[in-house]
């Protein structure tokens, strides 16, 4: 049920949040207000390992180094595995240098887990929640982790 025109800013903003979960239409400007529960899933894990077998933990261009296999590998950042140059190109556009972190290599090389899924609102990280996963949890049985890991 909408909201009333009259309805105070700092009510309508209330309502919003609370309602953010299962996502909700603003009351104000009519946006598309939801909180996505993101899982750190197989296709982020083996883009995480090609990125780290190609660079280690230097820069690489994401596009033409690995290409997009998941087409989530900037998601690898709300778990801080992964970041990206802000460097931006000269048309202004975003450059697709990214790095595996200190944190995503102990991820690889399993030495580290994280939670299992990142509560993400307008491309903000809110939080992180779940049971901790190794990236061998996270690969799950579509890939092996053994096979992506030959050679590294």
């Amino acid at each position: 049920m909408p909201l009333p025109d009259s309805t105070p800013l700092g009510i309508a903003r209330d309502w919003t949040r609370k309602r953010a979960e299962d996502g909700v239409d603003c009351p104000c400007c009519t946006q598309r207000v939801q909180v996505y529960k993101r899982k750190l899933n197989s296709g982020m894990a083996r883009s995480l390992i090609a990125m780290y077998a190609l660079s280690g933990t230097d820069w690489l261009h994401v596009p033409t180094s690995i290409g997009a296999r998941s087409r989530e590998e900037g998601k690898l950042a709300y778990w801080g595995l992964v970041e990206e140059s802000l460097t931006p190109r000269d048309d202004g556009g975003r450059a697709g240098w990214w790095r595996v972190t200190s944190k995503g290599e102990l991820f690889v090389l399993r030495h580290l887990r994280v939670p299992s899924h990142a509560r993400v609102y307008n491309g903000t990280v809110l939080g992180l929640m779940g049971q901790p996963v190794s990236i061998v949890d996270a690969l799950g049985t579509k890939f092996s982790y053994n096979d992506l890991m030959a050679g590294i």
